[in-house]
């Protein structure tokens, strides 16, 4: 299970239908395969209470290969960073598309879907769902559930968004019968396969019409004011809760909720919940390479800390945490996780990063006050505030001397990777700065010695963190801090938590804000700091509306440089040639190198995971990434105890 070197096919992406069809012809024409299944579900096959396993698999299910074949039992603990930590469940358990990458993050290949094919315009894709797929309750998943999801989603009284209901590009289905479908766009989507390959394919195979059209008034007269009776504000806020996706509620809190994975919720996730547990799912309609039903796991228990990355971190060292990378693996903690692998019964992998940085400073380019839009907007300011820190001195005091100087730009494993990019402004030169700050019109200082803005106020950015998701990031704003300061800026950190984080975005609230690098790897699938992009660009937050058609009553028009971009990008969409796409996304960067619009720290450095000595088939070494959600990728069903 190693991974290969980030090659140039996953880098510029495509359709690779030939290679997933050819996959999938081949997973069909070899399942004359002996069955075996858990044997928790022998009494209740034998009861009747379950219908018999051959009866439960579909007719081709997939075939997930691991380094050997697995035994049956055993919990897989880990540990969740508080109530909304949806993220870790999308990570390990919810990742079921119609197709996934492979391990490598080279190809998309089938899943749900058993194949699939696209016409040459890239405006059509028609899919065939593998025959007799069931639901955790024994209802067939067929073309009705993938319909009613597009319906939801392009729902305009229903919040969440994704690229189903893309106002720029939204796509209709036809349903051909049961098993056939095809996805239709007005304009070419060329990077459709990806983005169904991506965490975001799952959104199409999560809702259940059967269970969650009780909720939606299409199908329920009732359903508002069912939905109030139960608490929620309208039907739609409480689809989201019952049917697990939705940004408004805790997701995944339904233990009634029917899914395609391959456990089923037992106890559910709550905001005071001390830990959420899943089951095997009996109708999972994956099986080894010799038939037996998957997964090999029984169980999960999801510990969920209260107590921070600390608690899970204490956790993991007592050997109570058998697979986890999220949350505890921090460069503090490295040292004590590999001084305490004896006593804990553990090893570390290895996690390649798809983040480019350590640390992305973010100017709010729409600030409320003028002055500060101006200056925020102006690159004299930014490559001034670059060049006043010493991003050696937080490689070694932070990062203990791992990672190197280095901006917002595509990883060196890219095939995007451009030199000039990475580099540019990281040279630690006070005098150079100052001339920077200077040319930016902050020639003047107050008595505490910090320039003054054109309205006579101090130079002053507050600087929203979230410490609890990554401690690190308070330690390198202090040292931030006193660098700027010696160049006559100040910065005040604001440390407050993720949803108060959010919030303010739309509301245009902060100065800044700080996030890790996101996008040096899926550099097509995630531009968000190399152009206005998505709700992520906290940057050109409202300038991402405007080019989404999104949010239009704070959409803002951008900056011509930035339509530029804009342009080259809706050209990408809309090819399916991945040369052609790899060639406009280096004119993209072009612009981005020119502009220099988000300031970097240095290279994410390589992480670790904590893997349990007698837990086989998992990766020693994988990539981390949220479009890639590992480990799912990693085919955690064919994971086991020795």
């Amino acid at each position: 299970m190693r991974h290969t070197s980030f090659g140039q096919s996953r880098g510029q992406g495509g359709l690779r239908l030939a290679g997933a069809v050819a996959m999938a012809a081949l997973l069909a024409a070899g399942q004359a395969l002996a069955a075996g299944q858990a044997p928790m579900f022998d009494a209740l096959v034998e009861s009747g209470e379950l219908p018999p396993l051959e009866e439960r698999l579909p007719a081709n299910p997939l075939v997930v290969e691991g380094d050997a074949i697995g035994t049956y039992g055993g919990t897989w603990r880990m540990g969740m960073n508080g109530g909304g930590d949806n993220g870790l469940i999308v990570k390990t358990v919810a990742y079921e598309g119609l197709v996934r990458f492979d391990r490598d993050w080279q190809t998309v290949v089938p899943n749900l879907a058993e194949s699939w094919e696209a016409n040459a315009e890239a405006t059509e894709y028609t899919f065939k769902l593998r025959e007799g797929v069931k639901w955790s309750d024994g209802t067939p998943f067929t073309t009705a559930d993938i319909a009613f999801a597009v319906e939801i989603y392009k729902d305009p009284d229903y919040p969440a968004a994704s690229w189903i209901d893309n106002v720029n590009n939204p796509v209709t289905v036809e349903v051909i019968d049961e098993l056939t479908f095809i996805f239709k766009f007005d304009k070419p989507n060329g990077m459709l396969m990806d983005e169904l390959a991506s965490v975001n394919g799952i959104h199409i195979t999560s809702l259940q019409k059967a269970y969650c059209s009780q909720f939606h008034p299409t199908y329920n007269e009732n359903a508002a004011a069912e939905a109030e009776a139960a608490g929620f504000t309208s039907w739609a806020l409480q689809l989201q809760d019952r049917c697990a996706w939705g940004w408004e509620t805790i997701r995944f809190a339904n233990p009634d909720l029917p899914t395609i994975y391959g456990w089923v919720i037992e106890t559910p996730l709550t905001a005071n919940a001390a830990r959420m547990t899943w089951k095997r799912n009996p109708y999972y309609w994956k099986v080894d390479a010799e038939g037996n039903q998957l997964p090999y796991i029984d169980a999960l228990d999801m510990r969920v800390s209260q107590g921070g990355v600390e608690e899970l971190t204490l956790a993991a060292l007592n050997g109570e945490i058998d697979f986890q990378e999220r949350h505890i693996a921090t460069n503090v903690n490295k040292p004590l996780f590999f001084d305490g692998q004896e006593a804990g019964d553990y090893h570390l992998g290895e996690v390649v990063p798809s983040a480019s940085n350590t640390l992305v400073l973010q100017l709010n380019f729409s600030h409320e006050d003028p002055v500060k839009r101006a200056l925020f907007q102006n690159k004299d300011f930014r490559v001034g505030l670059s060049h006043a820190i010493d991003r050696q001195e937080i490689v070694d005091v932070v990062f203990t001397g791992q990672g190197e100087p280095f901006q917002v730009a595509p990883r060196p494993q890219s095939p995007f990777y451009d030199e000039e990019l990475a580099k540019q402004y990281t040279e630690f030169d006070p005098e150079l700065a100052i001339q920077h700050l200077e040319a930016a019109g902050l020639t003047e200082m107050n008595g505490d010695g910090i320039r003054l803005m054109s309205d006579g106020q101090p130079a002053q950015i507050t600087v929203d963190v979230i410490s609890a998701l990554r401690p690190e990031w308070i330690d390198i704003l202090e040292i931030m801090q006193l660098q700027l300061a010696a160049v006559g800026v100040e910065i005040e950190l604001n440390n407050i938590d993720r949803t108060l984080f959010y919030e303010k975005r739309p509301s245009n609230d902060f100065d800044a804000q700080v996030w890790a690098g996101d996008g040096g790897l899926e550099v097509l699938q995630d531009p968000r700091y190399y152009m206005p992009f998505n709700d992520e660009s906290v940057w050109a937050y409202r300038w991402a509306q405007w080019f989404n058609g999104t949010r239009p009553e704070i959409a803002e028009e951008p900056a011509q440089w930035a339509q530029d971009q804009m342009e080259l990008y809706r050209q990408i969409r809309s090819s399916s040639d991945p040369d052609e796409r790899a060639t406009l996304m280096k004119q993209v960067l072009a612009i981005t190198k020119e502009q220099f619009p988000v300031i970097g720290v240095s290279l994410m450095p390589n992480s670790y995971s904590i893997i349990r000595n007698n837990l086989k088939n998992a990766p020693e070494s994988m990539f981390n990434a949220w479009l890639f959600p590992t480990p799912s990728p990693m085919d955690p069903v064919v994971w086991y105890f020795e």
